[in-house]
């Protein structure tokens, strides 16, 4: 017979989450995923109503990781956000300092029917989802690998959480999001649903998969407010519009669905480079039956493309050479009266500090002229006409993200520039 340790006895206390190694966290998470969920006592499939789980640093109890089949968390942009469900740090403590399990040399079916042990083990996942900052940057210098691998190891703690409140079968299945945003002035409200692929530890790309704090927030104003961010044209034309980096999609699936409404004749394109994102992203795009074009784009070497009325980019500058690429690409497609609509996360910590201050370097502020590295000898040139922090929204985004930069970035004559 097969003997398990109780999770008391061998799941890191989370007093010190700073000072666990990654690879500790792996063995603790496969111990107790072999615990209680083997791949061999996997149950028949079926469906159970949506239990309260929160993703990584999204404090949103209703967004849940699924396995097949898939179950629906809303993410409701209201003004009331469900309680997330948390152990507080005194509970944890209490269970972690003063919580002795007699389930030591147990049999397996005897442990598993160990109410304080499986107790133990849900606010032990709870608490690592909950402070799972504090983890992904105890290291001042980390490589772009071990913070993928950190992510999957929280990704994973998730999924084991979401089995705990129901779900036996373990199968690296995506993460359904419903978006449910404010149209106008008291209009319908625009729902969109999307995948979430899981983030993998191996493909540096996977980050375009999941969707991100800054889209969320600006499709939340697009909708809001689509005359302020779209520049609807007076003719007959169509409105173009790009979206540079689209990941799951969600931006070009809001405007979309915004602009059909509005009765509004719109020709709309979504692109990102990696192949396994443009399959996720065509998958979303048929999921919510909008029309909006999908093309690889490589920002380094952008091809000649016939000109957009708006491009739109949220969260897409995360390396030094980005806004640089970016820049080249919005020189070559913007329309000569467009709008380049850019919002970026401010991160406070890890590689991702300060990065978008690179916007800065590279688009000069449209009330002084030039940037710090080139003059204005352009009879147009592209710059900052106005920009905004916006703060962080309660249960969205990362840890790190103190908050987020909104630029609107037009073509300004040498005479404005300068």
């Amino acid at each position: 017979m097969t003997y398990f340790r109780p999770p008391t006895s061998f799941l890191p206390p989370l007093t010190i989450l700073s000072t666990h190694t990654t690879a500790s966290m792996q063995d603790a998470l496969q111990e107790l995923k072999n615990l209680y969920f083997p791949a061999a006592a996997r149950h028949p499939k079926m469906t159970r109503p949506t239990n309260a789980v929160p993703a990584l640093r999204q404090d949103i109890s209703n967004t849940v990781h699924v396995p097949h089949p898939k179950r629906t968390g809303r993410l409701n942009h209201s003004d009331g956000v469900p309680d997330s469900g948390y152990a507080s740090e005194e509970d944890e403590a209490e269970m972690e300092g003063d919580l002795e399990s007699e389930a030591e040399g147990l049999d397996t079916d005897v442990l598993r029917s160990d109410e304080l042990e499986r107790n133990f083990a849900i606010i032990w996942l709870t608490g690592l989802i909950k402070r799972s900052d504090i983890w992904m940057y105890a290291l001042d210098i980390a490589s772009e690998q071990e913070e993928l691998v950190r992510l999957s190891v929280i990704e994973q703690a998730s999924k084991l959480l979401a089995c705990f409140a129901g779900d036996d079968e373990q199968q690296e299945d995506a993460l359904t999001r419903q978006f449910i945003f404010p149209f106008g002035a008291g209009g319908k409200p625009i729902k969109i649903e999307l995948n979430d692929a899981p983030l993998t530890p191996t493909d540096h790309t996977s980050v375009g998969l999941q969707s991100w704090a800054s889209a969320i927030i600006f499709a939340e104003r697009i909708c809001a407010n689509p005359a302020r961010y779209m520049s609807i044209p007076q003719r007959t034309a169509p409105l173009r519009v790009l979206e540079l980096g689209a990941g799951t999609g969600l931006l070009s699936i809001a405007t979309a669905r915004l602009l059909e409404r509005m009765g509004v004749d719109a020709t709309i394109v979504a692109t990102d480079y990696h192949s396994a994102v443009l399959d996720n992203l065509l998958q979303n795009v048929k999921t919510n039956n909008v029309s909006v074009q999908i093309e690889s784009l490589d920002w380094s070497r952008p091809p000649p493309l016939e000109p957009y009325d708006v491009i739109i980019g949220a969260d897409v500058v995360y390396h030094p050479e980005h806004a640089r690429w970016i820049k080249n690409c919005v020189e070559k497609m913007l329309k000569k009266g467009g709008v380049f609509w850019l919002i970026i996360a401010m991160r406070s910590s890890g590689r991702h500090d300060g990065l978008w201050e690179t916007v800065d370097d590279v688009f000069p502020d449209g009330g002084c002229g030039c940037s710090r590295n080139e003059g204005c000898g352009e009879e147009m040139k592209l710059a900052v006409l106005h920009k905004e922090d916006v703060g962080r929204h309660e249960g969205i985004g990362r840890a790190d993200e103190v908050g987020y930069r909104l630029f609107e970035i037009r073509w300004l004559s040498r005479r404005s520039c300068c």
